[in-house]
């Protein structure tokens, strides 16, 4: 790149002198919650001032066109912080963060447009008024969940990346005045020097195939990218990450990442990108997996080979081929029993051919149960007061599956058992084998794992909080019925239970040895406790919360149920065999007979489960039908 270019793409940069440099994306519920919300720091590190007049802005999850908050004209100063905050007018944020805030700060109050800052991890796009492409950002943050922590993310000088935590009286930071979140509004840290922390390497990949160049850098401001091959800009190539696809000889060369934050610019080494020479047969980096899903949902068979030339894929369903599917994945959507069978890739180029085989099962409703429910107040007059929010109905699911279940569109009801009245889930929450998840009224996650202790809860116990008309659990005897997202009769439940009027304080529990869900819980039997957020450090309170939430025996879930074996006839040299999945741990049963509607079924080996496939030989045909089938005891 010459100097003229050079100078160019410089001066295009110069508005990297803008930076986001503080985000609350966790506003305590506690004190006021009325003049607490989500809000963001904006500061100019530039020596001359910046109209925003037409900047835009979004989360992580939206963009230019998709509910991007559009700014009014509002001019930053050099070296000034402006805060943007979420829905609340600027006197209320003041009345929150209180006397501490620098004199003159300017804060500034946005709509949503469907833009929430998630405790559970999120990001900020930032936009000039002209703009083109969510890529051409004046800055972009990302940052992780917040916790339990009031406290807002400010820039990690060390990593570069916006992930540290104030500390009251270090950096300007202090607690707001209503309730004691920790931040610093108005008072960013000074800029960073620009550094190149990861170069790209050189990289040999086959024609055909996808290369991955990768940079990494820190500073603040945060710098912008562009990418040149053989010093000619890339067009688009704005990213830490280029990827280059169906590399041919024309792709090869020199590859270098240049950047600038309106103060410095660097450049990465240059990293030559070479095609492979020799001619090599396909071999299998990863092959196909055996896959069992839930009717409905999606099964992906991924496979992934290298040869050079790079090879093609081809699939086949129970050794038909599957026009159309030439790639290195295959998907079956809406999974049904009729697609249950035996899937095979083929990988083949001029130097040779490979293939990889396994077996789809198809599984109907998923075996998930409601496994706890709290319809029930305990009578603590001095809950509120202690914790900030009255205790709310709760109830807990758990899946007995082998495979992870997805709750995104499930809904939930009392007794009514109306899907039309019903809650819906709306986050795609997983529910891995074994696994639970709690619903609780009203609460968000944050408080019902005050309620009922962050240690005490298992590790990443997913919460959900629901409400709607009509939904409460009554405490003189109710019901939870559960759909999933097919539904559409109010019979067709996936999971129920009954329950009458409780004990206060106390849950209905589920005995997972007897499977039978309405017992009340017991301190100490099967992992119940007593809620720390129900504690009177005073020692005025004779009834108190008790339950499990997030597990059903004292420290171990049921293990899931086996994986229904699939039987494929297999030709050999020795003659057939009986071919079937199978995991390590279970022993399967090998049985008999010479008439498929009658007669006794005959045992003919019992064999120890391996993980992956078994065979068992079944030899020479004789040509008299025979009938196999394999019992898991």
């Amino acid at each position: 790149m010459g100097p003229a270019l050079a100078a160019a793409w410089i001066a295009t940069h110069a508005m990297g002198q803008l930076a986001i440099t503080e985000v609350h994306s966790n506003a305590s519920t506690n004190g006021t919650p009325s003049i607490h919300a989500d809000w963001w720091e904006l500061t100019n590190y530039g020596p001359a001032p910046v109209n925003l007049a037409g900047y835009r802005f979004n989360d992580s999850t939206g963009g230019l066109a998709s509910g991007a908050v559009t700014l009014d004209p509002v001019v930053v100063a050099p070296g000034e912080s402006v805060v943007f905050v979420e829905s609340i007018p600027a006197d209320a944020f003041r009345q929150w963060w209180g006397p501490s805030l620098p004199p003159g700060l300017q804060v500034l109050s946005y709509s949503t447009n469907g833009i929430g800052l998630s405790s559970s991890g999120d990001g900020l796009r930032l936009w000039t008024p002209d703009a083109t492409s969510d890529l051409d950002t004046v800055d972009s943050v990302d940052f992780g969940a917040s916790g339990a922590d009031f406290s807002t993310f400010v820039y990690d000088a060390v990593s570069g990346a916006m992930s540290a935590r104030p500390t009251p009286g270090a950096e300007g930071a202090f607690a707001a005045a209503d309730n004691g979140d920790v931040g610093s509004p108005g008072t960013a840290g000074p800029a960073a020097p620009l550094e190149i922390i990861a170069q790209p390497e050189d990289t040999v990949a086959n024609p055909g195939a996808t290369a991955l160049l990768v940079a990494g850098a820190r500073g603040l401001p945060r710098p912008r990218w562009q990418w040149f091959k053989d010093d000619v800009a890339i067009p688009g190539a704005v990213q830490p990450r280029l990827v280059v696809s169906n590399v041919q000889s024309s792709a090869t060369g020199l590859y270098t990442a240049r950047l600038s934050n309106g103060f410095q610019t660097l450049a990465t080494r240059a990293a030559r990108l070479s095609l492979a020479a020799a001619p090599a047969a396909p071999t299998f980096a990863v092959g196909l997996t055996n896959l069992v899903v839930l009717s409905g949902s999606t099964a992906t068979f991924t496979a992934e080979a290298t040869g050079v030339p790079q090879p093609t894929y081809s699939w086949f369903f129970n050794d038909a081929l599957l026009p159309g599917e030439s790639g290195p994945s295959l998907v079956r959507s809406n999974a049904t029993a009729s697609m249950q069978g035996s899937y095979k890739v083929v990988v083949a180029n001029p130097s040779g051919s490979a293939s990889s085989v396994a077996t789809l099962v198809v599984r109907s409703k998923p075996l998930v149960r409601i496994t706890e429910v709290r319809s029930t107040d305990a009578l603590d007059p001095d809950f509120s007061r202690r914790n900030g929010f009255a205790p709310q109905d709760w109830f807990e699911l758990t899946s007995l599956e082998s495979v992870p279940v997805s709750l995104m569109g499930w809904r939930v009801d009392d007794n009514s058992a109306s899907l039309a009245a019903a809650f819906t889930v709306t986050n795609d929450v997983v529910l891995p084998p074994g696994g639970s998840v709690i619903f609780v009224e009203r609460l968000t996650p944050e408080q019902f794992r005050m309620w009922w202790g962050t240690n005490e809860l298992p590790a990443g116990l997913p919460v959900i909080t629901y409400g709607g008309s009509g939904l409460g659990l009554s405490s003189g005897g109710d019901g939870i019925r559960l759909w999933d997202a097919t539904a559409t009769a109010n019979s067709d439940t996936i999971a129920s239970v009954d329950f009458p009027a409780g004990t206060a304080g106390v849950t209905f529990n589920y005995d997972p040895d007897t499977a039978v869900f309405g017992g009340l819980s017991e301190e100490g039997a099967r992992g119940v406790y007593q809620a720390p957020g129900s504690i009177d450090r005073d020692l005025n309170v004779t009834v108190k919360d008790i339950g499990s939430p997030g597990r059903i025996r004292a420290g171990d879930v049921p293990p899931p149920p086996p994986v229904p074996p699939v039987l494929t006839l297999m030709a050999r040299p020795a003659g057939l065999a009986l071919r079937f999945p199978a995991e390590s741990g279970r022993t399967y049963r090998v049985d008999q007979r010479d008439d498929l509607h009658s007669g006794a079924w005959i045992p003919v080996v019992t064999l120890p489960g391996v993980a992956g496939s078994m065979e068992h030989p079944l030899g020479t045909p004789s040509g008299t039908a025979r009938f196999y089938r394999v019992v898991i005891p």
